[in-house]
């Protein structure tokens, strides 16, 4: 029996069979290889390449990818090579300024932006040792991304004019070759964008882009968007998993473009006055990565970093900014971040509406069958979205000595943020089936405005949404005989509309909605005010709450304690954080001690390093008298407020311990006031100076002590820095006034003319010479005017001058002399006044 089977695509009936013939060897042993179809698709998709439709096609792909890689491209180099310039990089050996502004910085960032990052290569070494390095920085730009899928899909869609007559395999292969030509082309272009540093002869290395990442990211976004404009939509009818696939992504889309609108919002207004305005470029390619991570803020989710290797021993040299620990929505913006939860909830009713308006309505209501993909498939997105949106460093370092060490940081999306995203795409897909008939019934015209005009129509009318497989599978009913009857024709159409929105084909088209009566619509209206106003109750308590917590930070307990201190309030400030030292040493933490300070100090800043959940470290930045300190205080988590409320507590004081010295008052003043100083041993077991051991709060204060006509001691300053710094010490050394030296010299005085008077002459202390009764005369020619005093009280005069002459004998005469003696002694004290005891002349 005959083989009339004809091949695949084959149009004409088969010839007539001819007599058998020896077989004859073919001249080209590949010529049966055409005879395969599909290798005679592929060569054909291949030689169709050159066609000039699809060079026009792949000139206006490759323009379009050019035009967002240029564009994002500067937006990223412009705002660097500025900084660079600013920096003054320019002049470093590594001339990073002229580096950026070369046509190879260009390219490089260009392919970097299309690539997801850049890598880095090294090598060097000094002192001996050597040593290699290589990074790989991944940021992709979810921007660039959706820029290309969207540009491409609307180029694919312009030129083939939204035909859709080709099979699934046919368009995968299509686009497929599309995909991996740009590839290549980009690939090749973004090879020329390498920058090689040299430092001196002691380092070397290159950075580059990621070329695997340019060949992927664009093969990748080619092919899927080419895909999806080109495939037949009439796939859905078999496979429901593709509505919620669209669904997914037109929630995703909206969702990323709300809240990259609120992120943009943000960051114009927190922008720092002295930050110029083109850093503001940088937000343009970050679009897609701040929608994200705004949204997984928005939907209870939080950010995260995550260390590994030797990375998580260089957090001491990042900055302050850089996060340790989970980011939630109340971290944001001083709390002010948990408004995003309102847009979260208007996003949701108002994507629940539009979804559930485009799925058209049932007789049955809600059907369960047509939920769950939505949320499934949203799923796998946003595990996607968070893969892409995680920024991240890693390599390694090998050195001679040292061996290879590697470690990597990242920073993005945890992962029960994606599962808290997926539930909030199940809310959305539930609401979908009841929200809009509720909508109906309170504001009719508001379907209109949020799900469009044509979809609200069909919706109320019962209709099915209209789509590619409603139109293919109203062929058979159009073309029914015209025998057949209205009934037939209407089942017809509903399988086929049943099956082109993922539902059951036994589902039944929902009957046109007649407008609601007045009393269902002030019922309805009642409802939904009601309704409303909890919602907004509810939504204005919990942002109030969140408002609070985030006012009410670790870093804000620490704030308060040193604004106390600032403000000289010492007894408060003892109060809100216990010194936990004796009482003894705590008399000069009081207020009138701090508030009569010369200097107290200033706050600069409170910056929190790190967060858990039962304690924090916080960073406070002051100065005092113009000088920086620094001091990390540890701050507890205390018992919840109301039990919704947050609550810290700061258990360590900010004090310093002192000494006080004084070598001979036992009061002393510190500003306004007193204290008093334990007596010390002296170095023979006698009474000594007095001191004294306490603690104090930051300040500059001026120590004194209490003096007399005769007594006084200069002021000291005592400079309490931070707790860390060197042993604080003052000490009050006393010296004599000028009213003393007057009292001893008029009291050497009275003795030295006791000693030219007599018979006092002969007391002892007096001159020797001065000592006689065979004196003819004896006067003082000048007394002493100066005075040396001691620490012990011991003092010595200037000299005192004596003329004097004995009695001539029969022997011979006798001349008057001078004779010059200083004296000494000591000074007692009975209280503040002093006696002042001559010993007589001195000798040394």
């Amino acid at each position: 029996m005959e083989n009339t089977q004809l091949p695949e695509g084959s149009k004409t009936p088969p010839a007539p069979s001819d007599p058998p013939q020896a077989p004859v060897a073919p001249a080209n042993p590949f010529a049966n290889a055409g005879q395969n179809p599909q290798f005679k698709k592929f060569t054909n998709a291949v030689l169709k390449l050159k066609s000039r439709a699809s060079l026009q096609l792949l000139g206006l792909q490759a323009g379009a990818i050019a035009a967002i890689g240029i564009v994002l491209a500067l937006c990223y180099l412009i705002p660097l090579a500025s900084l660079a310039d600013e920096s003054g990089l320019g002049s470093s050996d590594f001339n990073m300024a002229s580096q950026l502004n070369s046509f190879k910085a260009f390219i490089m960032i260009f392919g970097a932006v299309l690539g997801g990052g850049l890598k880095v290569s090294g090598s060097g070494g000094g002192f001996g040792m050597y040593g290699e390095l290589s990074l790989a920085f991944a940021f992709v730009s979810v921007t660039s991304i959706v820029a290309i899928c969207a540009a491409n899909y609307l180029i694919v869609r312009k030129l083939r004019r939204g035909a859709r007559n080709r099979g699934w395999k046919s368009a995968a292969l299509v686009s497929g070759l599309h995909a991996l030509v740009l590839a290549l082309l980009f690939l090749l272009i973004s090879l020329f964008g390498k920058l090689s540093i040299e430092g001196g002869e002691f380092f070397s290395a290159a950075i580059s882009p990621r070329y695997a990442g340019v060949f992927f990211t664009i093969a990748l976004t080619v092919f899927f968007s080419q895909f999806l404009a080109t495939a037949p939509q009439r796939t859905s009818a078999g496979f429901p998993l593709l509505a919620g696939i669209r669904e997914a992504v037109s929630l995703a889309v909206a969702t990323l473009a709300a809240f990259a609108v609120v992120g943009i919002v943000v960051a114009v207004i927190q922008r720092p006055d002295d930050m110029p305005w083109s850093m503001g470029l940088l937000l343009i390619p970050l679009l897609g990565s701040i929608g994200s991570y705004a949204a997984a803020l928005g939907f209870l989710g939080a950010l995260a970093p995550n260390v590994s290797g030797m990375a998580s021993f260089l957090g001491q040299y990042t900055p302050d900014s850089m996060p340790e620990s989970a980011l939630r929505i109340w971290d944001i913006a001083d709390g002010k971040g948990a408004w995003l939860l309102v847009l979260s909830v208007v996003l949701v009713l108002a994507l629940a509406i539009r979804i559930g308006v485009h799925r058209g309505r049932l007789a049955n209501g809600f059907n369960l069958q047509r939920a769950w993909q939505l949320p499934v498939a949203a799923l796998v997105l946003w595990m996607v979205l968070a893969w892409l949106t995680n920024i991240s460093l890693g390599g390694d370092i090998t050195a001679d000595e040292m061996g290879q060490m590697n470690g990597s940081v990242s920073f993005g999306i945890t992962w029960y943020s994606v599962v808290f995203l997926a539930l909030g795409a199940a809310i959305v897909s539930l609401l979908a089936e009841v929200l809009p008939l509720q909508v109906y019934r309170f504001a009719p015209s508001l379907l209109g405005v949020i799900a469009g005009k044509e979809a609200a129509a069909r919706w109320i009318s019962g209709q099915a949404p209209a789509t590619a497989a409603t139109a293919s599978a109203a062929t058979p009913a159009d073309a029914a005989p015209a025998s057949a009857s209205p009934v037939a024709v209407a089942a017809a159409g509903a399988s086929a509309s049943a099956a082109a929105a993922g539902q059951p084909a036994t589902a039944e088209p929902a009957p046109a909605l007649t407008p609601a009566s007045k009393e269902s619509k002030k019922k309805a209206k009642a409802v939904g005010f009601s309704v409303l106003a909890l919602a907004v109750i509810a939504g204005l308590g919990f942002g109030a709450i969140a408002y609070l917590n985030g006012q009410r930070k670790p870093e804000a307990e620490v704030e308060a304690y040193l604004a106390l201190l600032a403000d000289g309030q010492a007894g408060k400030a003892s109060e809100m954080v216990d010194p936990g030292i004796d009482n003894a040493s705590r008399v000069l933490l009081s207020d009138d001690v701090l508030s009569s300070a010369k200097q107290r100090l200033e706050l600069i800043d409170v910056i929190e390093e790190s967060k858990e959940k039962d304690s924090a470290r916080v960073r406070a930045v002051y100065s005092i008298n113009g000088e920086r300190h620094e001091r990390t205080f540890t701050v507890d988590a205390g018992d919840k407020e109301f039990g919704l409320l947050n609550t810290w507590v700061l258990n360590e004081a900010l004090i310093v311990p002192v000494e006080i010295a004084s070598d001979r008052s036992a009061e002393v003043n510190v500003g306004k006031a007193t204290v008093t100083l334990a007596e010390t041993e002296g170095y023979y077991g006698d009474g000594g100076s007095f001191a004294g051991s306490f603690y104090a709060y930051p300040g500059i204060y001026e120590v004194s002590a209490p003096g007399n006509e005769y007594l006084k001691s200069e002021p000291q300053e005592l400079r309490v820095d931070h707790p860390d710094s060197q042993p604080v010490q003052a000490t009050l050394v006393t010296t004599t006034t000028g009213k003393l030296d007057e009292l001893i010299l008029a009291e050497v005085k009275k003795f030295a003319t006791a000693c030219v008077t007599v018979p006092t002459n002969l007391n002892d202390g007096c001159p020797s010479t001065l000592q006689s009764k065979d004196l003819a005369s004896f006067s003082v020619v000048s007394h002493a005017d100066s005075v040396d005093i001691d620490e012990s009280g011991r003092f010595n005069t200037s000299e005192t001058v004596f003329k004097y002459k004995f009695n001539d004998t029969e022997y011979s005469d006798y001349d008057e002399e001078e004779l010059s003696r200083s004296f000494d002694g000591n000074v007692q004290w009975d209280g503040e006044k002093p006696k002042v005891t001559v010993e007589g002349e001195s000798w040394w």
